[in-house]
């Protein structure tokens, strides 16, 4: 079952007031005849803080109606605003009043009926509102919802036209209307007028109170301001004369209880600002965390588009570069199978080492895409050690193939010196720059090793006789799948050895980078930490 948020408990503190209010006129009114003297200052000063006080809490109130949108919220304001409006035509009256006679028509017809028609205007208005509310919001809710200002405008307008013709009727209908005081004391019609707003308030105030409960608690508070009226019709029937104890109590009733209710409209609405405030900070935070989970899948999607291209990058480039080696391959194995019986032993053998470096050039394609991938995925995982420079150089001369160890030579290095790394790695990196010397520059290659200028690193070098790097390709040598593009020569390998390289290197806190030797040749440099004593 559905539960209403409105439908809340009601606060025991509106009761007391309501209570309180009431009870107070019932005390006064045995003594509520007493006369008093007559001060126009004070009366005055009562329209000027009741009309202000009115005036603020419908303020108030538009403000809640404009924040939420609830057509009752715009009525209560419209209600209080009418109750402030016409304090202005009942303050004119009441000056001039003080002006004239006692037995004046303003003083017994225009004054008194319109002091009634704003203390029993204001109850009669509130708790027939509703009905008009509900009427109002079966067929135009949705626009007053959309367009909340103009709705608010609409209700003034129609409060300064009900005031205006309040104020008409009496004001022109002076002479007709009965006189409700007579040489300052009421008239019968007074009394049953007043017993008739009695009457009344009392309804209005009972109506209010059973639809009390599906109000919000900023709405809740009129209670108080219709049981004022309440009181102020007891005391004007305790008190048939003007200034005396009842007559003044009635105004000061009235006073303090718009006082009242604006302090309480006040409290509430600083609590809804505080819990918007939270919400507000709550939507903040979640803003935030939404933002940081953005930024998390931004970069997620960066790294799942790198891996995509990544991915298509070395299909590409596995399915073009594996080509060249699967046809010869395929060519001499041919070659063997249908032409042994006419081929010479030398022919053979030529087929059979061209099946063998084809066989080799796809391994090594293989265990660099291998290491590549889990460089890719950061899986480098080095194992430093301290690494003898010597024995570091003489291990690559020792692996190499027999044709290409006569083509290299290997300096000693600086004595005794050694290197803070990953020997699997320092050698993987080597044994590529060599290779590719080997394959690509014709004449001798040399290897070497010396420290830096500040005897903290280690510089090895791999330097051939051949053309070189063309300048414009220096600056991306070491990029993924990259391989510069030589007249004349065929490709021989996918372009990733050397980016492999320059991974391994880095991941050894060491780095990698290539050199023009003059006056023609190139020197390929690996440069890593020199491993120190404490080491």
């Amino acid at each position: 079952m559905a539960v209403n948020p409105d439908e809340a408990p009601v606060r025991r503190g509106l009761w007391i007031y309501a209570i309180a209010v009431i009870t107070a006129a019932l005390v006064i009114a045995p003594i509520a005849d007493y006369r008093l003297a007559v001060h126009p200052y004070l009366i005055v000063a009562f329209f000027v803080l009741m009309a202000a006080a009115d005036l603020l809490t419908a303020h108030l109130l538009v403000q809640q109606f404009l924040a939420g949108g609830r057509l009752a919220t715009l009525g209560l304001s419209s209600a209080y605003l009418y109750s402030s409006v016409m304090m202005v035509p009942y303050a004119v009256v009441f000056t001039r009043m003080q002006h004239l006679s006692a037995d004046s028509t303003w003083a017994e017809v225009c004054s008194p009926w319109l002091f009634l028609a704003v203390f029993t205007g204001f109850p009669v208005l509130v708790a027939t509102q509703q009905w008009f509310v509900a009427a109002l919001a079966a067929r135009w809710g949705g626009r007053v919802r959309t367009r909340r200002r103009a709705a608010a405008l609409v209700a003034a307008a129609a409060v300064l036209a009900l005031a205006v013709a309040v104020t008409s009727i009496v004001l022109g209908g002076a002479d007709w209307l009965p006189r409700l005081y007579q040489g300052g004391t009421q008239t019968p019609a007074g009394r049953w007028m007043i017993c008739a707003a009695a009457l009344s308030t009392a309804v209005c105030l009972l109506v209010v109170a059973l639809d009390l409960r599906r109000r919000p608690p900023v709405e809740r508070w009129v209670v108080v301001a219709i049981s004022a009226s309440l009181a102020t019709a007891i005391l004007y029937l305790a008190a048939p004369y003007r200034y005396t104890l009842g007559w003044y109590s009635a105004r000061v009733t009235l006073l303090l209880t718009a006082g009242v209710v604006l302090v309480a409209l006040l409290a509430e609405t600083a609590s809804l600002y505080r819990r918007l405030s939270a919400a507000h900070e709550g939507l903040d935070r979640a803003h935030r965390e939404l933002s940081r989970r953005a930024e998390h899948l931004a970069a997620a999607n960066l790294e799942l588009e790198a891996a995509g291209t990544w991915k298509s990058d070395i299909i590409a480039t596995l399915s073009h570069e594996i080509n060249q080696p699967l046809a010869v391959i395929s060519a001499c194995s041919e070659e063997l199978t249908h032409d042994w019986d006419t081929s010479t032993d030398d022919e053979r053998r030529a087929a059979a080492r061209a099946l063998g470096d084809r066989v080799s050039q796809l391994l090594d394609m293989a265990a660099h895409l291998l290491a590549l991938c889990r460089a890719e995925r950061g899986e480098i995982r080095t194992r430093p050690a301290v690494l003898p420079v010597e024995q570091t150089l003489t291990r690559v001369t020792d692996n190499l193939t027999k044709q290409a160890r006569a083509r290299v030579s290997a300096g000693s290095g600086p004595p005794g010196a050694a290197v803070w790394a990953d020997p699997v790695h320092t050698h993987e990196v080597l044994t590529n720059f060599v290779t590719n010397a080997v394959k690509y520059s014709p004449g001798h290659i040399h290897m070497s090793a010396a420290l830096d200028d500040t005897g903290d690193e280690v510089l090895f070098a791999v330097s051939d006789e051949g053309d070189g790097v063309p300048p414009e390709f220096v600056a991306h040598l070491f990029d993924r799948f990259t391989q510069a593009e030589r007249p004349g020569a065929a490709r021989n390998g996918a372009g990733f050895g050397l980016y492999l390289s320059r991974l391994l290197a880095e991941a050894n806190d060491g780095r990698v980078w290539y050199e023009d030797v003059v006056p023609h040749g190139g020197r390929f440099v690996l440069c890593l930490p020199k491993a120190q004593r404490a080491t």
